[in-house]
């Protein structure tokens, strides 16, 4: 009998004690919160833990000769904790995602494991479910793997932002990139060998928690993307893709159907419901371990754990701007400059140009609204506002405007500009004339500084506006300007 002790008592325990039941010979027996009142109110509510042990201390259950394991479901930031403490009583860990904060943290909780001589298991659940070996399988049919692209973006914002959750309350444990962008980063580190390198980034920070990240990153000349939101919503999908084919994964947090797809059209639907739900695969194999005397999952080793815990540092490392930042947008409106003019033909092209991009181009998601506008008198030379827009975009257009001619250089700069400075809590003072955010870049002509016409777009947000404005003036000049790797507002 395998007698179990659950750390915190929040939704994910509950879901977990419910799995928990269907494992035959295990008993969960005891439970801690901060409070004796919160434990036994939690075990009140948990089927078939009439005799468990409630504890208002994690110590105190800790101490207990008669829990064998912990199921970890506290608020991130105090995974590295309990986590320690737990090795330390010699209790198995089964510890919720993310298993820890960064890859030091994770590291040493492994190095305590081993030498302990005790089983800990992140609870990657993705990776436990049926149809996860099936796409592992399917991948050798795709040949040589060349990218592989994941999302998982919520619209919840408004439910998490109003609520003490972790989501955004919890300290150094808040933020998107751990709550979902780890189940992305383990569809990376498992078909991503490698250190990570990040090619680029865009997100959105609010309270100082980020609640939108979009990174992509190389690992050796595969590409590799990763995108978690709390304010928007789209296909929560994993794309693996080969150079004979790919595999698109939906639910990639908690997958059940696949679709292999190889080049000569050959479609194959891959799918496995869960046996249970999609807790119990990884609570049955935390347990077969555990019989085993196994100290460390094949499946979701100690190593793998760091490895993902590496790809979200690397991403939350280049949250920051630095004054490379400014001299990179500097150096993209040195390059970006027209030859000999610029007049409505050529804004005719350029504006052309955004909408193919825009629906041709997966990176960019929705639509927008784009502007040209000649400075020596305020002609608008293009405007396009796609179906999805409203009025407010040229609302936004006006304030990004105002911010790219208030400094002379695109809106971006003015925004990382003024967070370098320590202004970040006035970039919005001026609203709505001048709106310091991606979008605004200044067109100029060889040999003049003076801006010629001022092309904005609104719609995509996060650096991706001014990523795609970017993109277009490469495109339309046949010139390349350096990359801006690190856009976060």
């Amino acid at each position: 009998m395998i007698r179990w002790g659950i750390l915190g008592a929040g939704n994910i325990a509950h879901r977990f004690s419910a799995s928990l039941a269907h494992e035959d010979g295990t008993q969960l027996v005891a439970a801690a919160c901060r409070t004796q009142e919160k434990a036994e109110a939690f075990l009140a509510e948990v089927p078939h833990a009439d005799n468990a042990r409630a504890y208002g201390s994690f110590d105190a259950l800790l101490a207990d000769p008669g829990v064998d394991a912990i199921y970890l479901a506290l608020p991130h930031a105090f995974h590295h904790e309990w986590a320690l403490k737990a090795i330390m009583a010699g209790k198995a860990v089964l510890c919720e995602k993310p298993a820890m904060l960064t890859a030091q943290e994770m590291a040493e909780v492994a190095d305590a494991a081993r030498e302990a001589g005790v089983l800990f298991m992140e609870a990657m659940k993705p990776r436990f479910v049926p149809l996860y070996q099936q796409v592992v399988d399917a991948t050798k049919e795709i040949g040589t793997l060349t990218a592989v692209h994941t999302t998982l973006c919520n619209d919840m914002l408004a439910y998490v932002d109003d609520r003490p959750t972790y989501h955004m309350h919890g300290g150094a444990g808040a933020g998107v990139l751990l709550d979902s962008g780890t189940y992305c980063a383990s569809w990376l580190d498992d078909f991503c060998p490698g250190v990570p390198v990040l090619t680029g980034i865009a997100g959105t920070i609010k309270d100082g928690v980020d609640i939108y990240v979009n990174a992509t990153m190389d690992y050796g000349g595969l590409e590799a993307t990763l995108e978690c939101a709390f304010e928007r919503g789209k296909p929560r999908t994993a794309t693996i893709v080969g150079t004979k084919g790919s595999i698109y994964v939906e639910e990639l947090h908690r997958p059940q159907r696949a679709v292999l797809t190889l080049d000569d059209g050959t479609q194959r639907v891959l799918e496995a419901p869960y046996y249970i739900d999609d807790f119990y695969g990884e609570i049955h194999h935390f347990c077969e371990l555990l019989r085993a005397g196994a100290t460390e999952s094949p499946i979701m080793p100690l190593k793998d754990s760091v490895h993902c815990a590496l790809v979200l540092d690397t991403i939350r490392a280049a949250f920051t701007p630095t004054p490379d930042t400014l001299k990179v947008l500097e150096e993209q409106e040195r390059v970006l400059r027209y030859p000999e003019r610029f007049g409505a033909d050529e804004a005719l092209a350029l504006g052309n140009r955004i909408t193919q991009l825009v629906r041709t181009c997966e990176r960019y998601d929705r639509e927008v609204t784009i502007q040209i506008t000649r400075e020596s008198d305020g002609m608008q030379l293009f405007a396009l506002s796609m179906d999805s827009k409203a009025p407010r975009n040229y609302d936004y257009i006006a304030g990004k405007r105002g911010a790219s001619l208030a400094c002379g250089h695109s809106s971006a700069y003015l925004q990382q500009q003024m967070v370098l400075e320590g202004k970040a809590d006035q970039l919005f003072a001026q609203m709505p004339d001048v709106m310091p955010s991606a979008g605004a870049f200044p067109i100029r002509v060889a040999g003049s500084d003076e801006v010629v016409a001022t092309l904005c777009v609104s719609g995509l947000h996060e650096g991706l506006d001014h990523e795609l404005m970017v993109h277009a003036l490469e495109e339309e000049l046949g010139v390349k300007a350096p990359a801006l790797t690190t856009i976060v507002f």
